[in-house]
Formats: structure tokens, C-alpha cells, sequence
């Protein structure tokens, strides 16, 4: 950390970041030191007040952290790189996390200098109070040893306020190490000085370098700042992309219905979408087969379709069981989904040569032809590695999505945002997945009867199979630390209809295409709870730590009744949770037996 320097800058950026406080354009003037003013200046404002006020009222600050990363690229970088040596002067009231952000944004600490806003006298400026002690830091005590634990660390600064450790432990409950900063006189008004803030940044750099030299199993460092936004800054500046792990920042809200005052908010030099491992030649040209194999079954898809309905005013079911009744479980919604026919399957194609989709797998609109990305079948192939199973996968895969492109109205289009309704899709997909197996099985029958003529077998392997096939899109990657709501809520949904299959008739009674048909018309009613709640992007997530766990319970509500199990010793919700971490279905499902033992008896 170099002292402030003395040559004189070719010019300012004045730096406003108002949420508190606005600051005029002659207020920044008249704060500046006498050498200064002279000089050619730009004013930028950065003004994220509304979205600012927005992710403190509902703890998700997604869209506020990209609304910054926009301000920044459009109006800060580019007179970075046109002026670069300008020195920027920060003035700013900004809520921390944000103010952390912006540090780690400019990331040239060395062209960075703060005007702060005196809170007892109400100005910006440096002032210096007679007989007031300068803002020393207590000895920071940095860990000696070395320690390749994987783990995550805390990182307590204290300039303004003193952050509690017992409140930020029960944020996270177990750090490989923890580290204070703190002013010997933590005060609003506690600086003087540049100079004192500095010492405090550098401080937080060395604490920085340290865990990353120290403590390489360290995934993560926690942020817990009570600091002036002007040290906010600061901090942020210090954390280098490439030397330092993800930093989590947390925003201080008093709550008085929970006992966590301190709330994640931005993670600081998180980890962007890693380009994927590039991918050999067998693995292309396998990837390869799969597209030249889905695209014979659309053909025999189509010709299925094509077939004249034997009970065509009873609808889609009737005519895949072949009964003018169809079946009685099955009513309302379910009876509006359509018939394959009347889906755009006849209109489609698979694009075999593109080997590259931004999504993973797609109905390309405009052209109508199935895309399906070489790394995504790479990964269902490590899934799903017989070819049948395989193929299987990618046929329901494909009668799923047009199950969407019926009455349901599911596209492109109208799917935009369709994350802010969970419920809603939870529903929705529910009726997708059973229709893509309801026809795998009728397509399956023509060509192979001797396949389902054991039902039960059949289905439970539908099931596992779909379940893989949904596990292929969030594969790839470290263990996962939070999953949307409704993604887990349809993992546990499809792993309890599979215990209902496996159970099947009950008392030694064959297991017959009606039981297995009363049993997928049934949604099962499961939910989970104590995992910490988050929302972003107005979706919300499970946090999948066991350090984020209030209390335990999944509800299940079976035949009309309310059933609630806690943790017990053959009952896991934390196990569960942590084999969801690591992406393990079997496992998942294992879990969760011991709860249906006990609810179905």
C-alpha cells in the first residue's frame, strides 16, 4: 500500500455513489483540497438508489449488482481506459456490499481517493477535530500455520461499529479461520485521514494474501463490514481476481423474527460460467450418434402420430391405452394436454451437424429443428451410459417439450421470467414428464411389447431415467450451494412416485397399468423446509450448507393426511441436502425411504 501520492493527477473523476445521501456537483467542488481544484474533472454518478432500497426490502440484491456492473462498463471504464491518469474521488453513501463491489469493479486502489461525509457536521470533507485520537487499529492477528483443509474463512472489519462474532458464526457455524480487523474506537466519524483508511485496506490485503498463501482449501471468505462506504471502497479494491477467493458480502439487517442480523448479499469475484473441458473426438462423434439416433426415432415418432385415433372424442389418453374410456384417474387438467398429433412434432427435424447450444438442448423456433449441445449428451452419456437408456432420455426429452407446445403453452416466449411462478411450473412439468412417458410406453409397446409387459419395472425405470436426465442440465462444476426450490421440489416429486412404484400394488397383488396409472395421475404434495431461503432474480433457492439450516422437516400430505417428519436417527434432511450438494440421485433416494416407510404403511 503506497502512501497518497503527491504529484499532482492531469485530472479528477468525481465518483458519486448516492443512496443515503446526494451530493452536489459544487458540494464535491468545495471539498476537494486546494491543489485540486484547478483541475479538468468529469462527474460520474452511479446512482442505484431505487434498486439499492429494493435488495435491502428483499434481501435479493441479483438485480442490483447487475444494474452496477452495467453503470460501471457504461460510464466508468470507458474513461478509465480514456483517461488514465485521472485520479478518481470517491463520494459516496452507498449501502456497503455495493460500495465493496465498486472497489473490486475499479480495482486500481493506487487512483482511488475518498472524500467522506463528516456525519456531525453534516459536510464532505476530510476534518480534523482538536484532541481527537487518530483512528489506530488494533494488532491484527494473522494464523501462523498452514492448512490445506477445504473449508471457508470469516473476515470481521470493524471501523464504524463492531461486528459481533457470535453473529456472524451463526451465519457460518464452522470456519476453517477467522480474522479481526478492527479500529481501537470504532466511530462513525472515526477518520481523519486517507492515510487511516488506507492502513485499514491494507490490513484487509494482507489478511487476503495470507488465507490465499495459508489456507488454499479456502473456497470462500465471508465478509462481515461494519465500515464507512468510503472503506468499503477500499476493501473492495483489494481482492485481486486471480490471487483471492469468492468474497461474500452481507448486509446488516436487524430483524427481530430471526436471530441472522447479517444477510448475504454480493459475492464479490464469484466464479463466472467456466468454459467447458474441450471435448475429444470420440466424444464428439458420439454425441454425434446421438443426434442421428433421435432423429430416426422422431421419424418413427411421426409415423406414430400419423396413425388414425381408434376414440378420438375421448382425447390424448384414450388413444394411447386404446380404451374409449380412458382412465378415471385421470380429469380436469390432464384431459387438456394434447394428442401427439397435434403437437409440432410432424414439423420438426434434429439439426445434426450444430454440435454447440447455448441452452444445452432446444426447439430452434424459427427453423423447427431439435438442437442438442455435444457437452450436455457428454454428460448425459456419463448418466446414461447403455445407448438404449440413453435414447430412451432423449425421446421423452423430446415429448416433454412438446407436451409444453400444446395447450399448456409453454415456448419461448411465453417462458420468459416463468421462474417467478414455481408453483405454477412445478405443475406444469409434472403433466409434461408423465404425458413424454405415457407415450414412451405406448411407443415402446408397438415396437417391443415384451418390454412392458412387467409395468412396474418399466415405469420405475422411466422414472430413473428422466430423474438423470434432469440431473445432466446441472451436472458439471463444484458440489452445488443452493438449487432452486422447485428443481429440488421435482427431484423429490419423481423420487417418491418412484417409491410408490417400487411399492406397488401392495400384499402380493400384481402391479397393473391401471395401479401405475392411479399413481402417476397423483401428484405427490411433498415440501421441505429449513434449509435457509434465498431469493435472486426473483427466484428463490435453497442455501444447501448444513450451516444455513433452521429446523429440519419434510411434509408430505398422502391419501388426505398430514405427515411431518423431522430429523431423526434413521431420517436425515442434512444428508439428504448434502447428497443433493454432490448431485447423487441413488442416494437421494435412499434418504428419503425411511420417510416413506413411515408415511406409507
Amino acid at each position: 500500500m503506497s502512501e497518497p501520492n503527491d504529484a499532482l493527477p492531469k485530472g479528477l473523476i468525481l465518483l458519486s455513489q448516492p443512496e443515503q445521501l446526494r451530493t452536489a456537483h459544487q458540494e464535491m467542488l468545495d471539498a476537494l483540497p486546494e491543489a485540486y481544484r484547478g483541475l479538468p474533472h468529469i462527474l460520474v454518478d452511479l446512482d442505484m438508489s431505487e434498486e439499492s432500497q429494493q435488495a435491502i426490502r428483499s434481501l435479493d440484491w441479483s438485480a442490483v449488482q447487475h444494474t452496477m456492473e452495467e453503470l460501471f462498463r457504461s460510464k466508468l471504464a470507458p474513461l478509465k481506459k480514456q483517461h488514465p491518469d485521472y485520479r478518481i474521488i470517491y463520494f459516496g453513501s452507498s449501502p456497503v456490499p455495493l460500495a465493496i463491489h465498486l472497489g473490486f469493479l475499479i480495482n486500481t486502489w493506487q487512483q482511488v481517493e475518498v472524500v467522506p461525509h463528516h456525519h456531525g457536521q453534516r459536510i464532505w470533507k476530510w476534518i480534523s477535530e482538536p484532541g481527537k485520537p487518530p483512528a489506530r487499529l488494533t494488532p491484527v492477528q494473522l494464523p501462523e500455520e498452514r492448512d490445506r483443509t477445504p473449508g471457508e474463512a470469516i473476515i470481521r472489519v470493524s471501523t464504524s461499529h463492531v461486528v459481533d462474532p457470535l453473529m456472524t458464526r451463526r451465519v457460518v457455524s464452522e470456519p476453517l479461520v477467522e480474522i479481526d480487523i478492527a479500529l481501537e474506537h470504532p466511530a462513525e466519524d472515526a477518520f481523519s485521514h486517507l492515510q487511516e483508511m488506507q492502513k485499514v485496506a491494507h490490513a484487509f490485503r494482507e489478511a487476503l494474501d495470507t488465507l490465499g498463501d495459508q489456507f488454499p482449501g479456502v473456497d470462500r471468505i465471508h465478509l462481515f463490514a461494519s465500515v464507512q462506504p468510503g472503506v468499503a471502497l477500499l476493501l473492495g479494491a483489494q481482492i485481486s481476481p486471480t490471487m483471492h477467493p469468492p468474497v461474500q458480502t452481507y448486509q446488516y439487517v436487524r430483524n427481530t423474527e430471526s436471530s441472522v442480523y447479517h444477510v448475504p448479499a454480493v459475492l464479490v469475484n464469484g466464479p463466472e460460467r467456466p468454459e467447458p473441458v474441450p471435448l475429444g473426438p470420440g466424444e464428439k462423434e458420439r454425441a454425434k450418434r446421438d443426434r442421428e439416433h433421435l432423429a430416426e426415432d422422431l421419424e418413427r415418432m411421426k409415423g406414430f402420430a400419423s396413425q388414425p385415433p381408434q376414440h378420438l372424442s375421448q382425447g390424448w389418453l384414450a388413444g394411447l391405452l386404446a380404451r374409449p374410456d380412458g382412465h378415471s384417474a385421470f380429469s380436469h387438467a390432464w384431459l387438456h394436454l394434447p394428442a401427439l398429433r397435434e403437437t409440432p412434432l410432424s414439423r420438426s427435424t434434429v439439426d445434426v451437424p450444430t454440435h454447440s447450444v447455448e441452452d444445452s438442448f432446444r426447439l430452434e423456433s424459427t427453423l423447427n429443428v431439435w438442437q442438442l449441445d455435444d457437452h450436455w449428451l457428454t454428460r448425459l452419456s456419463l448418466r446414461l451410459p447403455e445407448t438404449k437408456e440413453k435414447q430412451r432420455a432423449l425421446r421423452m426429452l423430446v415429448l416433454h417439450e412438446l407436451a409444453h407446445r400444446g395447450p399448456q403453452a409453454l415456448t419461448s416466449f411465453s417462458s420468459r421470467g416463468i421462474g417467478r411462478f414455481p408453483k405454477v411450473l412445478e405443475e406444469i412439468d409434472y403433466h409434461a414428464d408423465v404425458w413424454a412417458m405415457l407415450h414412451e410406453h405406448a411407443l415402446t409397446g408397438l415396437q417391443s411389447p415384451r418390454e412392458v409387459e412387467d409395468v412396474q419395472r418399466f415405469f420405475m425405470d422411466l422414472i430413473r431415467i428422466a430423474t438423470n436426465t434432469m440431473w445432466a442440465f446441472d451436472d458439471g462444476g463444484p458440489p452445488l450451494r443452493e438449487i432452486q426450490v422447485r428443481r429440488l421440489n421435482r427431484y423429490l416429486i419423481w423420487a417418491w412416485q418412484y417409491l410408490l412404484l417400487e411399492r406397488g400394488a401392495g400384499m402380493g397383488r400384481r402391479t397393473t397399468l391401471d395401479t401405475v396409472l392411479a399413481i402417476l395421475a397423483q401428484r405427490p404434495v411433498i415440501e421441505l423446509a429449513g434449509p435457509d431461503v434465498r431469493t435472486r432474480s426473483e427466484r428463490i433457492y435453497f442455501a444447501l450448507d448444513s450451516a444455513h439450516m433452521n429446523v429440519p422437516e419434510l411434509a408430505i400430505y398422502h391419501d388426505g393426511r398430514l405427515y411431518r417428519h423431522g430429523a431423526r436417527f434413521d431420517f436425515s434432511i442434512k444428508e439428504l441436502l448434502a447428497h443433493v450438494q454432490k448431485r447423487e440421485s441413488q442416494k437421494i433416494l435412499d434418504a428419503l425411504r425411511a420417510a416413506f416407510e413411515q408415511t406409507v404403511r
